[in-house]
């Protein structure tokens, strides 16, 4: 049911005919959390898809897991801005004393083969994720926010606008505040539903057709959530 080229940064999956779909907020390396809210919804490994919006690292005890996660075929993410910490950490020159700051220590407290092949699969993933529904609605799916419009962004992404498009549509869904910080109710055109991360909010957040799914399970005081794509119906677990 996925139909992408790997080395993208943009993946696309057809629907799901013989399951639900789910998305889930930031993880943040809480995978024993995941597994309880995956319990709570009884999901089925079989028929069922999940869908994380990024940050499934640093913070938490498990963010080694990451590579058992995505080696699931039932799951996918697109990178978050931790994920590409690492990626600029080891290879583009990142500042490491930052990352280990937000939360990276683990990383680097293991042996230098684990790191590589830690990096190799976040290096998979893509910065956007479209998915069709049942009923032919798309949804979309990055980390922090997109511009008004979808397929400009997702052009931006393939490279078909340049290297400066490119870079700035990448900062975008990687780092990106601006529309919650400015309460902005635009919606994105070219998709139903867009689910974003990064930016904690107190309960699942819908701004104009952006909902916001970091409930900061990697806090003392939050919790992860998830929401059935078709149902709208929201689980929590702390």
């Amino acid at each position: 049911m996925c139909d992408y080229d790997f080395s993208s940064m943009v993946h696309s999956f057809r629907a799901n005919r013989t399951g639900r779909d789910f998305v889930v907020g930031d993880i943040h390396g809480q995978f024993d959390t995941l597994r309880m809210l995956m319990s709570q919804v009884e999901f089925d490994t079989d028929n069922d898809r999940l869908f994380a919006v990024g940050d499934l690292i640093d913070r938490g005890a498990q963010s080694e897991q990451v590579v058992d996660w995505l080696a699931m075929s039932w799951f996918h993410s697109v990178r978050g801005n931790h994920e590409q910490m690492v990626i600029d950490c080891m290879v583009d020159g990142g500042d490491v004393q930052r990352h280990m700051r937000n939360g990276g220590e683990w990383f680097y407290k293991l042996p230098a083969s684990t790191q590589v092949k830690i990096l190799t699969v976040l290096q998979g993933l893509p910065v956007a994720i479209e998915l069709e529904l049942p009923n032919g609605e798309q949804v979309g799916i990055v980390h922090a926010e997109v511009d008004d419009d979808w397929r400009e962004g997702v052009a931006a992404l393939t490279r078909l606008r340049g290297k400066v498009a490119f870079m700035d549509a990448k900062k975008t869904a990687l780092y990106s505040r601006v529309k919650f910080e400015t309460q902005k109710q635009t919606i994105v055109k070219g998709m139903h539903k867009v689910f974003v991360g990064h930016t904690t909010v107190k309960h699942v957040t819908e701004m104009g057709n952006t909902i916001y799914m970091d409930t900061g399970c990697s806090f003392s005081d939050g919790m992860l959530s998830m929401v059935e794509l078709c149902s709208g119906v929201v689980a929590t677990c702390t």
